[in-house]
């Protein structure tokens, strides 16, 4: 991913987040955290809190707002597209 596509795709998630309805805009929240990590290698959180979102997020943690959380911060470590953005 280069520096213009990362620059439209925070725009995208900025815009909605302001759009959307609460938990949407809670998963582009999510999601731009982790899209900066990919991208910059830099961590908002600690290595544990990352470590414990990326490789323990499976949905079973019996939390369906935490597994969810998990889901939107590792769709952006991966540099995945994020829902609802074509």
């Amino acid at each position: 991913m280069d520096r213009k596509e990362y620059d439209t795709l925070l725009d995208l998630t900025l815009q909605m987040i302001e759009t959307f309805i609460l938990r949407r805009a809670e998963y582009f929240r999510e999601y731009r955290r982790g899209i900066h990590f990919h991208v910059h290698g830099r961590l908002e959180e600690t290595p544990q809190e990352n470590n414990r979102l990326c490789n323990g997020s499976d949905g079973d943690s019996g939390d369906a707002y935490l597994d969810a959380y998990a889901r939107r911060y590792r769709d952006g470590c991966l540099g995945t597209k994020p829902e609802g953005i074509s």
